[in-house]
């Protein structure tokens, strides 16, 4: 695993939450997830094609997507989670991920992500096949936390 494509994913989640959200997350002690892993009540998945192929889970509760949701627009109170909620934290997901793409074209690495999938419930599990896991926390003031989860791998260079 290869942490200069894991920082571009903690940029990127940083300044995207703080402009669309008004929120300052910090970052928490990254990890390895064993497999399989469950989600929280949110989870965002992304796919990366290109140079990195893989997927990335976004999980947090239904009580900060909510918050994040109801900063995103304009502080209109978001008590449950409905369709527009999801949609804004899809689209928040989407900035995310779509800024991370921006800081590997920087860095000469393409990579394209697909539009995001928000799923909702309990006791989700996941279990990404032949890949590595790498969690990144990000701790808001409250003690509540999104977890970036990605994997992925390399595309395998032809000579």
């Amino acid at each position: 695993m290869n942490v200069e494509y894991i920082n571009p994913f903690i940029e990127a989640s940083q300044n995207v939450i703080r402009e669309m959200a008004g929120l300052h997350p910090t970052l928490g002690q990254i990890y390895i997830k064993d497999i399989p892993y469950k989600g929280d009540n949110v989870v965002v998945l992304i796919g990366l094609t290109g140079e990195i192929q893989g997927n990335v889970v976004i999980a947090l509760k239904k009580t900060l997507a909510c918050k994040i949701a109801s900063n995103m627009m304009g502080g209109m109170p978001v008590p449950e989670l409905d369709e527009i909620a999801k949609s804004a934290i899809a689209e928040l997901c989407n900035m995310i991920l779509g800024n991370t793409a921006n800081i590997f074209y920087e860095k000469k690495v393409s990579i394209d992500i697909t539009p995001p999938t928000v799923l909702t419930g309990e006791n989700m599990q996941f279990s990404p096949s032949k890949s590595v896991v790498i969690c990144v926390p990000l701790i808001f003031d409250n003690e509540e936390n999104i977890d970036i989860d990605i994997s992925y791998k390399e595309k395998s260079k032809v000579s």
